[in-house]
Formats: structure tokens, sequence, C-alpha cells
């Protein structure tokens, strides 16, 4: 949200610099028209030929002319600059993955329409990756940041190209996926919780993976896709609480 008020005044502003510049260049072709200013510029270059103000006037025109060049090149390194920032604000700098923001543009595309595919059936996965802290603590911060790489790189072995997992939390990511339907994503979440790690087996055995998925069928639904999401892994919290009981 900070990003699109920063661009929504950003625009506000060049929109009020680009009608006072031109509101400042037709009051000056008004007043120079009025007052014949060419002519006039003729006139004292005759009487002054000594100090060649038809030399400072032409070149000035190219200066200006120069200066326009410099200025649109300016300008396409500092939009290069602001993509480039823009792109690492969306990546998580501990996973190097796409962050939730990625996913927040992604969905907010689809509900507007600016997507060039049909992305529905959509399919939005939640993972929830238990056992963190308890490896953080007997085993330190090393090994759980080795933990979700590998984790990760697991989980993105089994997705397909127009699929993306994004990293939301320490504990959770969230995997997108357009065309595919409740059934798909119920047989991707059984192979995402068989996933195995290559480190070390205690870390494994401390490590417990839950999935919860919505398929969405319609754009206006993207509304409560999160917060559904949410309520599914807490219910699958409360009946993980029940059964231990």
């Amino acid at each position: 949200m900070a990003l699109q008020t920063l661009k929504a005044r950003i625009r506000s502003k060049m929109f009020f610099d680009l009608v006072l510049l031109c509101a400042i260049f037709i009051g000056s072709f008004i007043l120079l028209s009025y007052f014949d200013a060419l002519e006039w510029l003729l006139k004292i270059s005759r009487q002054h030929a000594y100090m060649d103000l038809d030399v400072v006037v032409s070149a000035s025109a190219v200066l200006c002319f120069l200066f326009g060049i410099f200025s649109y090149r300016r300008w396409q390194d500092v939009r290069k600059l602001s993509l480039y920032c823009e792109e690492l604000s969306m990546i998580d700098p501990i996973t190097m993955l796409p962050n939730r923001r990625v996913i927040s543009r992604l969905l907010e595309e689809v509900r507007e329409g600016k997507t060039k595919q049909n992305c529905f059936p959509l399919s939005l996965i939640l993972i929830d990756i238990e056992g963190l802290k308890a490896i953080q603590t007997q085993l330190g911060n090393a090994v759980v940041e080795q933990s979700i790489h590998e984790l990760v790189y697991r989980f993105s072995l089994l997705l397909v190209s127009d699929q993306l997992i994004s990293y939301r939390n320490t504990s959770q990511c969230f995997v997108f996926c357009p065309e595919f339907d409740s059934l798909q994503a119920e047989i991707l979440c059984q192979k995402l919780t068989e996933v195995e790690l290559e480190g070390r087996q205690t870390t494994l055995q401390m490590l417990k993976i839950k999935l919860v998925s919505v398929t969405l069928s319609k754009a206006h639904e993207i509304d409560w896709a999160l917060e559904r999401l949410e309520d599914l892994l807490y219910e699958l919290h409360l009946k993980d609480q029940h059964g231990q009981e």
C-alpha cells in the first residue's frame, strides 16, 4: 500500500509539473508573439553585430535541445532503477523467492482482468511448516535457513512452469496455480506433504508440513480467498490439537 501511495503521489506531481510547463510555454508563446520577438531579435542583432547575438541564440537553441536529450536519458535511467528497486522489494532476502507482494499483485491483476491468459479455475495453496522454532532452539539459525531453502527447492520441483511459489513469512509459503482445479490441487498438496529432506534425520523428524487449498472459479472470489485459507489452516490446527488430546 505504501508503494501504491508513493506512486500515486509521483503521478499527481508529474501531472502538476506537466500542466505548469505547458502553461508557461503557452504564456511565453503569447507574450513573444505580442512583442514580435523574432523581428526585435533581428533588429538588435543587426545593431550589435559585433556581439554575434544571432549565434548566441542559435547556440542556446541547440543547447536546449541537447538538455532535452540529456533529461530524457536520465529519465530512462531513473525508470530502470525504479523498476529494479521494485523488483528487489518483491524478493525475500533469506530465500531469494518472490514474497507475498508478488501473490497480491498477481491476484489483483487476475481480479482486474489484466492477465493475458484465463487463470480460472485458479487454485491457491498455503503451506505451513511447523517445527522451525524447535530447530532454531536446538540447532541454530543456520540449520533453519538451510531447511527452508531445501524445502522450498523440493516444493518448486513439483511445480510446472506457470505455477509460482512465494515466501509469505518464516514458516509459510504460497503456491499460485492458474488453470488448476480442486482435484489437481488436492493431488499437488499430497505430493508436497511427501517431500523429503537430504539433511539431518533429526531435522526431518522435527518438521511437520500442513497444507490447505482453495479453488476459485470467478474473479470476485479472490477477495475472500486469503481469509479462507487462514480459516482452513486454523481449523486444521484445531483438529490436530483435539486429536492429540
